[in-house]
């Protein structure tokens, strides 16, 4: 999308994106104290086919609500600021330039910034619940998986879903 308005289309896929991101944040498997959840999958793919602005509002918005509705309140507002960033971070990057989240080595790129700001950001967001910085180290290699398959899936995945809104976009504004 090129502009910002309030579009009726810019509505639905913001509501398509953030559910997206909301139930695939639910599909997870408790890691010890975290879990690895396909939502950073999601998000990656967000950040592929939204303007940066977006993204943070679709991804932070549906992991907000899954916390919201999985029982995860206290993290809610960390999880929509956190989630907002590292979406609108990679969205950034992989749009950067003329690459349209279509080149694999700058989405590579673009997921790992991503996947840093998620561990920081709840790195010290566990800080601050625990009162400590060693308790929340146990929580890290959960944040590493789940950064780590939603690459593996977005990377390849993710240029094929963009190629097919970029399509989809053509044919609707009626583009050659």
């Amino acid at each position: 999308m090129k502009n910002n308005a309030w579009t009726t289309r810019r509505m639905i896929l913001l509501g398509l994106f953030i559910a997206v991101n909301m139930v695939a944040t639910y599909i997870h498997i408790p890691i010890g104290p975290s879990m690895m959840h396909l939502g950073t999958t999601t998000l990656f793919i967000t950040a592929l086919i939204l303007n940066p602005t977006d993204a943070a509002i679709a991804a932070g918005g549906g992991m907000f609500l899954f916390d919201i509705f999985a029982g995860y309140t206290t993290y809610a507002p960390f999880t929509l600021i956190i989630k907002g960033l590292m979406a609108y971070v990679v969205a950034k990057i992989v749009q950067s330039k003329d690459y349209k989240g279509i080149n694999m080595k700058i989405n590579f790129l673009g997921y790992v910034v991503g996947g840093m700001i998620s561990l920081v950001g709840y790195y010290l967001t566990n800080v601050y619940f625990s009162g400590n910085f060693i308790a929340p180290i146990a929580k890290i290699p959960g944040s590493l998986l789940t950064t780590g398959i939603g690459l593996l899936i977005a990377l390849p995945i993710g240029i094929q879903v963009k190629k097919a809104f970029m399509k989809v976009d053509k044919q609707a504004y009626h583009v050659k």
